[in-house]
């Protein structure tokens, strides 16, 4: 009898040590493409394989998921699986699944740290020193952190997290998220609002949705507009939710103070971006989630999931679980 295939599409991590290790304990092969092989290796197996394992950079399209005719699962290592036709998946009747909750303090951790950032001017008076200058009035606009109002598009795991952290500070915080009871907003003593009262209101926006039709570059032009003058804006969840040509304009003009990104509509991107000169922009290249500790975390939740769709042909917690039942 031939050995469940474990195919993982991954051109980020170097080593796939652990998920060897482990899935072949479990007496499984193991097949790791890089985007390089893809071409070659698509043919050699896609047809044979079990689960299909993915990282950013592959595209898990209708054309790739017609070949998988022997798949039960598809895992996304990592939160975001917008790189998956889910429609595709689910008429061919295979899972798909994410890892949501594996790095839920290190991106809390990063968006408060960039929050930090922006409003004590950090990078400013650090310029300031470089220059040749040690003067602490050098930077205007700074604010005590309790008479800021910090908005949160999204009120999932991470923004709760962000939300807890921040209190001890003081902020107001107020968050819009249409899909989450009162009684959350309440338990976390944060305010629930419109979408345009949070565009109004926030000092500091932090974005926390998944990139999906309707949140895709839904920070434009017209949004930001509605904003107070010199906010600055937070993403650590999904480069697509802003449209970056309406934020770079936004920050030459004033309306946009600053922004701090960790991810950005194309990665890596193109360095010539205007957004990677401004000086009123922080980035980091989509490192919130990292941590030794969340990375193993992610390998042993995704092994995990491996194992549950190969034993038992499902995943519990899938993402079109319902539609395929």
């Amino acid at each position: 009898m031939n050995k469940p295939l474990i195919w993982i599409l991954n051109d980020v991590w170097e080593a796939h040590d652990y998920e060897i290790e482990r899935l072949s304990e479990e007496g499984y092969e193991v097949a790791v493409t890089r985007l390089k092989d893809f071409d070659a290796d698509l043919k050699k197996y896609a047809g044979s394989a079990s689960v299909v394992m993915f990282q950013v950079g592959f595209i898990v399209d209708k054309a790739l998921i017609d070949t998988l005719d022997n798949c039960k699962a598809i895992i996304a290592l990592g939160m975001g699986y917008q790189n998956v036709d889910m429609e595709a998946a689910t008429n061919k009747g295979i899972h798909v699944s994410n890892i949501p909750d594996y790095c839920i303090e290190e991106v809390s951790d990063h968006t408060v740290a960039m929050m930090l950032h922006g409003m004590r001017g950090l990078s400013d008076y650090s310029a300031v020193v470089k220059s040749g200058s040690w003067d602490s009035f050098a930077v205007s606009g700074v604010k005590p952190i309790g008479r800021l109002t910090v908005g949160l598009l999204g009120f999932g795991r991470i923004a709760k997290r962000v939300a807890e952290k921040l209190k001890p500070f003081g902020a107001r915080i107020i968050a819009h998220d249409a899909f989450i009871p009162r009684e959350i907003f309440e338990e976390y003593d944060v305010e629930p609002v419109s979408f345009k009262a949070l565009m109004q209101r926030s000092d500091h926006l932090s974005l926390h949705v998944p990139l999906t039709e309707d949140t895709k570059h839904i920070i434009n032009t017209g949004s930001l507009e509605l904003m107070q003058d010199g906010a600055f804006i937070i993403n650590t969840c999904r480069g697509g939710i802003i449209k970056e040509d309406d934020l770079i304009q936004a920050i030459e003009s004033g309306k946009v103070g600053g922004a701090a990104l960790d991810v950005l509509e194309e990665e890596p991107p193109d360095f010539s971006n205007p957004l990677l000169n401004r000086k009123e922009v922080l980035i980091t290249p989509h490192a919130a989630y990292y941590s030794d500790d969340a990375l193993k975390n992610l390998r042993i939740k995704a092994c995990d999931k491996v194992i549950e769709a190969v034993e038992t042909g499902t995943i519990g917690t899938a993402l079109n679980h319902d539609k395929l039942k």
